[in-house]
This record gives structure tokens, C-alpha cells and sequence, in this order.
């Protein structure tokens, strides 16, 4: 049976992306790490896939990046500084997107590997899961997880710290007063919506304020699960006195909720949410964020 990336890394401790970042010097590795990469290579009489592909001219200078779309502020600005580094470094980009739907991307996770890519940027659809699939293939090419991350998923991956981000806002809203604060998150399958759960809980729980399941409406990164979400919270009686939406798209069906009912804000209900859009910068009264820095992000991965 041939020797794997994976068997190098499982001899020498360390993730299989660490693994292949050592072979094509593609980020930073420690020298020890390298070293020692190095070391097992020879025991275990491993050949890189990028060593065979040169010996047969079809080596790549080319980074495969898949995220869900374009339209966004968040992913436009992922391609572009990504499209910029990789320029700067020599390489060129080939770009995916998937639109959140799990089919499409899983036909792009194989394109990508039949053009035999030097690596792979990876964000998960909110529709279905291919972290099996993704697993495999980084045993044969360096992927590096964007944004989102599966609960089982090992990868190296560049995240946003979303259990602070979540602490710090609700913490926020909770010193202005609120005690009855809701929280309408995305899919928690995903870190995402997992961790920021979490700092919403630990910021309520340093705070002495119990956790009311009505508050919490758990469903899809999506302007229709903002609004549906937001309906049932009026309903309620009492009303909640803040809404944390947990991306820009819940944030949107929030607030075309609350304008459709009158709902005054910050009179009424105040609204915060998950990261800041330049249409948010005209939205009157403001809306509270929390700001995550997608330039260096990108640039990390």
C-alpha cells in the first residue's frame, strides 16, 4: 500500500495541511517541525503528489477557492485580498462558489482536484456536508478551512474567535439594561453558530440572567429564518427587548420584520448583529456590530 500524506503525519504528530505547508514551503512551519517532517519522509519512503505531478510537467501554481458567493460584502472582500496575496506570491487563482449548496460544491472540491491544485480555501455550504469528502482530499493537497468549520473537522482552518465576539456584544446589551435579550443564530452544526451560542450563554451566565428557550431561535444563516424568528419574538409576551441576529442575512429579515410591524429601534426593541456592512453605515439609528476583520483573515489562510 502506498505511503500517504497522512501516514507522514500521523508519525510526526501533526496535521496532514502542517504536513504538506512543509513540503511546498506554502506557510510557516517551524524548522523542527520541518525537520522532523523531513525525517519521516525518508523512513517511511513517502513521495509527495506534488513530486510526482512535476515529473510529468502537470505541477500547478494555481489556489482553489470556494465560498458561497460574490454578492456579498464578506466574500467579495475574502476574493479580493486572497486574489491579491496569491498574486503577490506567484500564484494564481481559481474561484468557486458554491451557493451554499452542497451538490455544486462537492463538483468543485473534485474539479479542483482533477486541475491538481496547489491547495485548497475552503468555506462549508449552509446545505449539505462534505467534510468526509474534504478529509480525503487533504491527504493528497493542503486545505485550509475559512470562516466555518464542521464539529468533527481537524483541518488547520482560520476562524473568527465568535464565543468573545458573542460574549462582548451581548455583554454590551446586557449594560445598557437588557435582560430579555434574543438570539437568532444559524445551523449548529457548524462552529459558527455553535460558539456563538456559547458567548451569548457565558455572557448571560457572568451576569446572573437565566436563559429563556424562547429566546433562542436556532435555524438557517438566512433572511427568511430572520424573519420568521423575529414574527415569533413578537408574539411573545412580554417581547423581547433585544435582538442579537447572528449574520448579516438574519439581520436583514429582523429589521424588514420590525419596519413591516412599526417596531421602533431602538425605542422598542434594540438590534445588534454579527458582522459590519457598508449599508449598515446608512442604517438609521445604527446598528450595534461586532466588526470581523475579513482582510486578515484572508490573508492568514
Amino acid at each position: 500500500m502506498a505511503v500517504t500524506i497522512k501516514d507522514v503525519a500521523n508519525r510526526v504528530g501533526l496535521s496532514p495541511a502542517t504536513v504538506s505547508r512543509a513540503l511546498n514551503k506554502s506557510g510557516y512551519v517551524s524548522a523542527e517541525n520541518v525537520r522532523r517532517v523531513e525525517e519521516a519522509i525518508a523512513e517511511l519512503g513517502y513521495q509527495p503528489n506534488w513530486m510526482a505531478r512535476g515529473l510529468h510537467g502537470k505541477s500547478s501554481n494555481l489556489i482553489g477557492l470556494i465560498v458561497p458567493e460574490v454578492m456579498s460584502l464578506y466574500d467579495n472582500s475574502v476574493i479580493q485580498v486572497i486574489a491579491n496575496e496569491l498574486h503577490h506570491h506567484g500564484y494564481g487563482l481559481l474561484l468557486c462558489l458554491h451557493n451554499e449548496e452542497g451538490e455544486q460544491d462537492l463538483g468543485y472540491l473534485r474539479h479542483l482536484r482533477e486541475k491538481q491544485v496547489s491547495g485548497i480555501i475552503y468555506t462549508h455550504p449552509l446545505n449539505g456536508n462534505n467534510s468526509a469528502f474534504v478529509r480525503q482530499l487533504a491527504d493528497q493537497i493542503p486545505v485550509i478551512e475559512l470562516n466555518r468549520r464542521r464539529e468533527r473537522d481537524t483541518l488547520d482552518a482560520v476562524l473568527a474567535d465568535n464565543i468573545q465576539g458573542a460574549y462582548q456584544i451581548t455583554h454590551y446589551l446586557l449594560g445598557l439594561g437588557h435582560r430579555r435579550i434574543a438570539l437568532i443564530m444559524g445551523e449548529d452544526e457548524l462552529t459558527t453558530g455553535q460558539n456563538r451560542l456559547h458567548g451569548y450563554q457565558l455572557a448571560l451566565g457572568d451576569q446572573g440572567v437565566a436563559i429563556d428557550p424562547d429566546l433562542v431561535r436556532i435555524g438557517s444563516f438566512s433572511r427568511s429564518h430572520g424573519e420568521a424568528a423575529t414574527a415569533a419574538l413578537l408574539d411573545l409576551d412580554p417581547i423581547p427587548t433585544a435582538i442579537l441576529a447572528g449574520s448579516n442575512r438574519i439581520l436583514m429579515g429582523v429589521l424588514q420584520v420590525l419596519t413591516k410591524r412599526h417596531v421602533t429601534i431602538p425605542d422598542t426593541i434594540s438590534v445588534a448583529a454579527f458582522n459590519d456592512t457598508e449599508w449598515l453605515q446608512i442604517w438609521d439609528p445604527p446598528i450595534t456590530t461586532v466588526d470581523i476583520d475579513v482582510a486578515e483573515m484572508a490573508r492568514l489562510a
